[in-house]
């Protein structure tokens, strides 16, 4: 037996929340992300959505969705590489946000009190997300100083804290 593979028309089928499925529609642009080019996302659009819901034991329900994707130049893809893919459903411009992992039960973070040094829990509204950033719509200002790191030993309310800028090499 012999595999014949074409990989000049590569795509990725990625399963989704059957919940967010009536969200999503072919030609809505999407962020690939490949294990094998991290940090590289790539621009792609959503070819198609399966009409069917799979129920997979022991699983979410889910609706397989079939992406095109732009290959980097000069990268030698194999097929069955790991992906991700982030469905852009809606886009907003110079709006403040936070990292997704400071949040405390999706709608606190932990602040630094300006003039205390302590660290205070505020709840906060948030607009738009997905798993890097969330958007902030009331709650925080720009510059004041979030936990970014809330698993940490000792970060909880009212202790004293002091900010530290990330270093050049932090991730």
């Amino acid at each position: 037996a012999i595999d014949l593979i074409d990989d000049s028309c590569l795509y990725v089928k990625a399963p989704m929340d059957e919940v967010d499925a009536p969200k999503i529609q072919a030609g809505l642009p999407v962020r690939v992300s490949l294990d094998a080019l991290p940090k590289q996302p790539l621009p792609g659009k959503v070819r198609r959505v399966a009409p069917y819901v799979l129920a997979v034991e022991k699983q979410a329900r889910t609706v397989d969705v079939e992406v095109d994707f732009e290959r980097p130049a000069n990268v030698n893809l194999l097929v069955g590489y790991s992906a991700d893919v982030e469905i852009v459903l809606s886009v907003r411009e110079n709006v403040l946000r936070v990292p997704t992992a400071a949040l405390i039960e999706g709608s606190r973070v932990m602040v630094l009190g300006a003039d205390s040094g302590r660290l205070e829990e505020r709840k906060i509204k948030t607009g738009l997300a997905n798993w890097e950033y969330t958007e902030v719509i009331e709650g925080l200002a720009e510059g004041e100083r979030i936990v970014t790191s809330l698993e940490r030993e000792g970060v909880k309310v009212g202790a004293r804290a002091t900010a530290v800028a990330p270093s050049a090499t932090s991730k």
